[in-house]
C-alpha cells in the first residue's frame, strides 16, 4: 500500500466554514477528504461515513448543513481539527469504481486517512481520535485493531453484527448471488429506499467473515458507543451497541441511549444531531 502526504487541491465554504480538500493516494488511487481546522488543544478526528454516504453526509432538514460538516464545524468550534474522507469509490474518490469498495478497502482507507494525520505538520503531537457512523462504525472498529494508539473511539450506530444487517437490508436473495460469484463478478440490487446500484462478490463474501465486535474487543482505548432506540436498520437497541462493551469489559467505556432513528432524526430537524454532537464532543475533551 502506497500513501501519500497529498496536497491541498483548493478550498472550499461548506457548511463547517473554510473547509481544505485534500487528495490522499492509497494504493495509487486517489481518495479525497475535507480537512477543517482549529486553533484548540483538543485532539484531532477521523470522521468516517456510512454505506453509499459521502464525507458530508446526508443533508439535515431546515439547515444548510450536512451530518459532517455540522459536526466538522463543532468540533472545531470545541478545539478539534477534523479530516473527513470519501472512502475510495464514494463521494469524489471515484478512481476506483463504487463495485470495487469492500470493508477491506475501507479499513485500508482509514488507516492512510489515520497515518496522514499523523504526519500532518499541523496536526503534530496532537492526539488522533475516530467518530464512524454505522458501515463506518464498522470500519472504525477494525480500525481500532491496526491502529491502537488511537486516543478515542466513537461509535454512531455502528454495524456491530454484519452477518445479521446486511442480509436484511440486500434481502435473501440478493445475498445468495452475491455469496455465490467470484470476487470481480459484479451483483445487481436495490436498496429498500430505491436506489439501485452493483458491488463486486467480494464486498458480499466479507461480510461473514466480519468481525468487528471481535476487532475492537483489544482496543486500549476509551470507546462511546451512541445508539438509537428507533434504529430499524440496526436491531435491536441498545442489545447490539452493548455487545461492544461487553466484549471490552472497559469500565471507561461509555454506552449512550437516545430517542432516534439510524440518521438522528435529520429528515426533521437538526435537534437530535445536535445532541448527539454534543455529547461526542464532551466526551472526547473529557479528561
Amino acid at each position: 500500500m502506497r500513501i501519500g502526504l497529498g496536497l491541498a487541491i483548493g478550498l472550499a465554504m461548506t457548511g463547517a466554514g473554510l473547509a481544505e480538500t485534500v487528495r490522499l493516494d492509497v494504493s495509487g488511487d486517489s481518495m479525497i477528504g475535507s480537512y477543517e481546522t482549529s486553533d484548540g488543544a483538543g485532539p484531532a478526528v477521523l470522521l468516517l461515513h456510512g454505506f453509499t454516504g459521502t464525507r458530508d453526509e446526508l443533508p439535515v432538514e431546515g439547515t444548510e448543513d450536512f451530518v459532517y460538516t455540522r459536526f466538522a464545524r463543532a468540533l472545531a468550534a470545541a478545539g478539534m481539527p477534523s479530516l473527513r474522507i470519501d472512502f475510495r469509490g464514494s463521494g469524489e474518490s471515484l478512481e476506483m469504481p463504487w463495485e470495487e469498495t469492500t470493508f477491506s478497502t475501507q479499513i485500508e482507507d482509514a488507516v492512510a486517512a489515520v497515518d496522514w494525520m499523523a504526519r500532518h505538520p499541523d496536526l503534530e503531537g496532537r492526539q488522533i481520535a475516530v467518530i464512524g457512523w454505522s458501515q463506518g462504525g464498522l470500519v472504525a472498529a477494525h480500525l481500532a485493531a491496526e491502529r491502537p494508539d488511537l486516543s478515542r473511539v466513537v461509535l454512531l450506530n455502528p454495524v456491530t453484527a454484519p452477518a445479521e444487517t446486511y442480509p436484511t437490508l440486500f434481502g435473501a436473495d440478493v445475498m445468495e448471488a452475491g455469496l455465490s460469484v467470484a470476487p470481480s463478478v459484479p451483483v445487481g440490487f436495490t436498496l429498500p429506499w430505491g436506489v439501485e446500484m452493483e458491488l463486486n462478490g467480494a464486498f458480499f463474501q466479507e461480510i461473514p467473515e466480519s468481525d468487528p465486535v471481535g476487532a475492537i474487543s483489544g482496543y486500549p482505548g476509551q470507546v462511546m458507543v451512541i445508539v438509537g432506540s428507533n434504529d430499524e436498520l440496526i436491531t435491536p437497541q441498545p442489545e447490539m451497541g452493548q455487545t461492544v462493551l461487553e466484549a471490552r469489559d472497559n469500565a471507561a467505556d461509555e454506552l449512550v441511549l437516545l430517542e432516534m432513528d439510524h440518521v438522528f432524526n435529520v429528515f426533521t430537524g437538526a435537534e437530535t444531531l445536535d445532541q448527539v454532537i454534543a455529547t461526542t464532543n464532551a466526551w472526547l475533551m473529557s479528561e
